[in-house]
C-alpha cells in the first residue's frame, strides 16, 4: 500500500521518504495532474514569481555582453573617388632645354663636332700666292652616366592592395617613372661627378659663360626683392645688352626667340609695380612692349644657385646658321629615359628592373648665352 507523506509536516530532507505509485495512480495522475499537488509535490506560486523576478534581476546587474554605444565608423565612411599623389618640385628642365635621344644606353659618350673656318684674305697680285683657307676640326664630349632601379611585388601584398582598389605593382613602376624623372632633371642642372667624367649641368657646363654680378639698386642691395621696376628692368636691359655684344649682333634679344630664365622667389616681383616707372608699368608689361619674344620661366634651381646668390638667364633658344645642327643653344642629352631590363618570377610574387641612361646637360652654343647672379 502506498504511503502517502505529508509535506507540511516534513522538516528537512531528512524526514523525507520515498513515494511509491502503482500503475492505477499514474494513470490517475496523468489525467489530472493536479494530483501531485495532493502528493505534494509542487511550489507555491508566491515561491515562482519570487524565483522569476531573481533570475531577471540577475540577468540586469551582471550583463554577458557590452552594451553598443552607436553604429561603428566604417559603416558609416563614403570613399572619394581616385587617389591624391605626393607631388615633388616642378622640373622645370625641360621647359628649358629639348630633350635629344643622342647615342645608345650602352654607350660611353656622346660627341659633338665643332668646327671653324680659317682663312685671311690678302691683297691681289700677279705674281705671289694665292692665300688658301682651311678649317679646324675639335670635337666636344659628354659623358653617359646610367642607373638603374626595380620593384617587387608579393602575392599577399597584391591582393591586399586590390581590396583598396590600388594596383600595387603600376603604382610602383610609376615610382620608378617619377624617380628617373627626378634624377635626369637634378642631373640636368647639377651634371653628375663619378671621378673623371663629363657630365654636366645647366650651372655648370664648361661653355656657359661667367656669372656676373648685377648692379646694386638705390637701397645699395642687388636682391630684386628690394630693387624698383626702374632698377629690374634695368638689369634686364643690361643683360640683354651683353647678350647682343657678346655674340656679335648673332643674338638679337628684339627679333629673335629669347629665354629669360629667373629663380622662382623674383618670378612674381615681375609683376608688381610702384611709381618709380612710367604710368605704372610692371616689367612684364614693360617686356611684352619692347622684348616681346622673350619668354619668362620660374626655376626653383635658381634660388640661390651661385654661393648663395639667386640668378637668372637669357638666352637665344635657337641660332640658325650657326651650323648643320639644330641650331640650339642648350639641350638635354638622354640615351634613353627608361627601359626595362628583365622581369623574374619567384616564388611568392615577380620583380621587374628597370635603366635609364643621360648626359646631362650640354650647352652648345655659349656664345649665345648671359648669366647674372645676385637678385
Amino acid at each position: 500500500m502506498t504511503k502517502i507523506i505529508n509535506t507540511r509536516e516534513v522538516r528537512s530532507s531528512k524526514d523525507m521518504g520515498g513515494i511509491a505509485l502503482d500503475e492505477s495512480q499514474l494513470k490517475s495522475l496523468a489525467q489530472d495532474p493536479r494530483a501531485l499537488a495532493r502528493l505534494g509535490i509542487g511550489m507555491d506560486s508566491r515561491f515562482a514569481k519570487n524565483a522569476v523576478t531573481i533570475a531577471m534581476d540577475a540577468g540586469i546587474v551582471t550583463p554577458v555582453t557590452t552594451g553598443a554605444l552607436g553604429t561603428p565608423v566604417q559603416f558609416l565612411q563614403e570613399f572619394l573617388q581616385g587617389v591624391v599623389h605626393i607631388l615633388t618640385t616642378a622640373r622645370r628642365g625641360d621647359v628649358l632645354a629639348p630633350i635629344v635621344t643622342a647615342g645608345n644606353w650602352h654607350d660611353e659618350e656622346v660627341v659633338q663636332t665643332i668646327l671653324e673656318h680659317l682663312g685671311t684674305p690678302e691683297l691681289y697680285k700677279d705674281h705671289g700666292d694665292v692665300p688658301l683657307t682651311s678649317w679646324n676640326q675639335t670635337f666636344d664630349r659628354r659623358t653617359i652616366v646610367r642607373f638603374e632601379l626595380g620593384l617587387q611585388v608579393q602575392k599577399l601584398e597584391e591582393a591586399r592592395a586590390g581590396e583598396t582598389q590600388v594596383n600595387s605593382a603600376q603604382e610602383k613602376r610609376a615610382a620608378v617613372a617619377l624617380a628617373f624623372e627626378i634624377l635626369r632633371n637634378d642631373i640636368f642642372f647639377n651634371g653628375y661627378n663619378s671621378g673623371t667624367n663629363k657630365t654636366y649641368g645647366f650651372l655648370n657646363d664648361p661653355n656657359l659663360p661667367a656669372f656676373v654680378t648685377v648692379v646694386n639698386g638705390g637701397g645699395g642691395n642687388s636682391e630684386w626683392d628690394t630693387k624698383t621696376v626702374a632698377e629690374r628692368v634695368t638689369d634686364i636691359v643690361t643683360a640683354a645688352a651683353a647678350l647682343r655684344k657678346q655674340s656679335g649682333s648673332q643674338v638679337d634679344p628684339e627679333s629673335m626667340a629669347i629665354k629669360l630664365a629667373v629663380a622662382s622667389s623674383v618670378k612674381d616681383l615681375m609683376n608688381e609695380s610702384d611709381s618709380s616707372f612710367t604710368n605704372g608699368m610692371t616689367v612684364n608689361e614693360w617686356l611684352t612692349k619692347n622684348y616681346p619674344n622673350i619668354i619668362v620661366e620660374s626655376i626653383p634651381e635658381f634660388e640661390d644657385a651661385n654661393g648663395g646668390e639667386s640668378v637668372f638667364y637669357m638666352y637665344a633658344i635657337n641660332v640658325a646658321g650657326s651650323g648643320t645642327d639644330d641650331g640650339n643653344t642648350v639641350i638635354q642629352l638622354v640615351p634613353s629615359k627608361m627601359q626595362a631590363l628583365n622581369s623574374v618570377t619567384t616564388v611568392k610574387g615577380y620583380e621587374e628592373g628597370y635603366t635609364n641612361a643621360t648626359a646631362g646637360c650640354y650647352v652648345k652654343r655659349g656664345y649665345a648665352c648671359v648669366r647674372y647672379s645676385g637678385i
